[in-house]
């Protein structure tokens, strides 16, 4: 830009020695007398240096500004947001700055968020490969205790039955898995339609009723039955019945679990309610973490990513998942979902 600059000035520089010319050339053709070519000549002079002065300061002015956007540019390089300008003067520079550094935050921004979804997706490979360690290495143990002829009957059926299980923990871990992975990655659309979510929380109890009859628990759908909301059924449907699932492998034989819908002024209200064991106030932040199982969990079914899917569906929608508890006394889950303009019927 400077070669540029020292180009322009030649040029000017050129074209006022022509006018020059031409102005004696005029005088000359005119036979003016001395006084006035002299005074002709001083008022060239005098425009020259004036014309000389304007080009050099002009020279210094933009090299300041050549430094000063280059310190800018340098500082953005370094990681900082210098401004070389004053932001509060209204011109062209200081708008430039305003829009270098607004670009600078954009990319900063983007820069973070990808390191982010690199460390989110490291941890869950991570997780991944531990959930699927344990289940693999049991079906390999007792695939080899099945080969050995001298089994006894009862002993081979045993074991078969172990292997079925762990098999069916298998797949149902690959399908939460590959549901985290496309709703973390984006390959799942949320499409929210609008519907009663009332109905949505029905279907979800009809689809865990053989699982809580299995242990003689009773159900209930008490509140309002008709919330019209904008809303995923099949995946609201989901994250709900995560929730009964979770309350029925965590209540015990002819428990009961009462499921509540309101709406409220900006969000309908999903209650699921159980008396069975609870859980401690120590785990209470941390059972919506991917693969968090409590201290007392061992004794049953599960891997831990039912209600970390849960709490990531509704957030896809707005909504939200909380959680009180007191052990021996059962839980609550509340799940939220902005309702807008829904209208009850």
């Amino acid at each position: 830009m400077r070669s540029s600059f020292v180009r322009i000035i030649i040029v000017c520089s050129a074209l006022y020695a022509l006018a020059c010319g031409a102005f004696f050339a005029v005088l000359a053709c005119s036979r003016a007398d001395k006084e006035i070519w002299w005074g002709a000549a001083a008022f060239v002079l005098a425009t020259a240096a004036i014309f000389a002065g304007y080009l050099l300061s002009l020279r210094s002015r933009m090299i300041e500004i050549l430094d000063k956007l280059s310190l800018t540019v340098q500082s953005l390089i370094d990681g900082q947001d210098k401004q070389q300008f004053p932001v509060s003067e209204d011109n062209l520079l200081s708008k430039l700055q305003d829009q270098v550094l607004k670009l600078s935050g954009i990319l900063r921004m983007q820069k973070l968020r990808y390191k982010e979804e690199g460390e989110e997706m490291k941890s869950l490979i991570t997780d991944i490969t531990h959930q699927l360690r344990t289940p693999l290495a049991n079906l390999n143990m007792y695939n080899g205790l099945l080969a050995d002829e001298s089994l006894p009957p009862d002993k081979r059926t045993e074991f078969a039955r172990i292997m079925r299980d762990q098999t069916e923990k298998l797949t149902w871990l690959m399908d939460s898995l590959v549901k985290i992975s496309r709703l973390e990655s984006g390959i799942i659309e949320i499409r929210a339609e609008r519907g009663n979510v009332a109905d949505t929380v029905l279907a979800a109890i009809k689809t865990a009723y053989p699982s809580a009859e299995e242990k003689e628990l009773e159900i209930a759908l008490e509140g309002s039955r008709s919330v019209q909301l904008l809303h995923d059924a099949k995946w609201t449907g989901e994250a709900i019945g995560n929730v009964l699932d979770n309350a029925i492998k965590y209540t015990p034989a002819g428990g009961s679990i009462k499921v509540t819908v309101e709406r409220y002024e900006m969000f309908a209200r999903i209650d699921v309610a159980d008396n069975g064991r609870g859980i401690p106030e120590a785990e209470l932040a941390k059972v919506f973490q991917r693969f968090f199982r409590g201290a007392s969990s061992s004794d049953t079914p599960g891997v831990g990513v039912g209600l970390y899917l849960a709490r990531k569906i509704l957030a896809e929608q707005g909504g939200y998942v909380k959680v009180s508890s007191e052990p021996g006394r059962g839980s609550v889950f509340s799940l939220f979902l902005p309702v807008d303009t829904a209208e009850i019927v």
